[in-house]
């Protein structure tokens, strides 16, 4: 018999989102994690990411989950996760830390990929708002599926590992983008950056998940998951 799924996600650590996390931004006019590395000095940047990754959650936390009757855990990470895009801080050496703990407390994990560079829907979650243009750049669209891969090989025979997910929430066109309107929802700061945003079409998103799917499994057992999101 499979053992049900009881998880919490730990939302706010590796992926920075303002409204739970609002005294990182404060003095600053970023509202997503994006502009936060630009909007500060390098220095403060660095002192104020190292603050929060060592205290936002801790080895005390995955005891508590744990103690609490979860087994599962959610960790979204940022596709600068391996420190290779500048100005952002990588942050693997923190997941390491989290796949340690799980082992420790018998938790099983479950990546999500949670942003995209220039964002996968336009929203403050996605790293980056009022700008919708991962789709389009086709350098950025094979960077994130480097990450899958590097994910799925780091922790393929990791016990604490439950799956990956490829990517959260993007946007699909059609009704989806009209009804959430993330450019009048998240007016972008720079309309440079944000020219030529657009929805992603569900022929591309298929095409991508199969692409990423063949990927991983080029390293993951048939037991570890892969997750899709539906793209709303």
């Amino acid at each position: 018999m499979e053992q049900k799924l009881r998880g919490v996600n730990l939302g706010g650590w590796l992926v920075l989102e303002k409204w739970m996390a609002p005294s990182l931004f404060q003095g600053t006019p970023a509202d997503d994690e994006y502009y936060l590395a630009y909007d500060l000095p390098e220095a403060e940047y660095q002192a104020r990411l190292l603050i929060h990754r060592e205290t936002f959650i801790t080895e005390a936390d995955f005891l508590r989950i744990s103690a609490a009757g979860f087994n599962t855990v959610r960790i979204p990470v940022p596709y600068f996760i391996f420190g290779d895009r500048a100005p952002f801080i990588g942050c693997i050496d923190y997941l390491d830390k989290a796949f340690a703990w799980a082992k420790a407390y018998d938790l099983k994990i479950l990546i999500d990929l949670h942003t995209a560079p220039f964002s996968q829907n336009g929203f403050d979650n996605g790293g980056l708002s009022g700008v919708v243009r991962w789709a389009q750049m086709p350098e950025e669209v094979a960077f994130e599926l480097t990450v899958l891969e590097r994910l799925a090989k780091r922790y393929a025979d990791h016990e604490a590992l439950w799956g990956i997910e490829v990517l959260n929430e993007p946007i699909t066109d059609g009704e989806v983008w009209h009804s959430m309107n993330p450019m009048d929802r998240f007016p972008p700061r720079d309309l440079a950056l944000a020219k030529g945003s657009a929805p992603i079409s569900l022929d591309f998103l298929r095409t991508f998940y199969q692409d990423a799917y063949r990927r991983m499994r080029n390293y993951l057992s048939d037991d570890k998951v892969i997750v899709f999101h539906d793209g709303f």
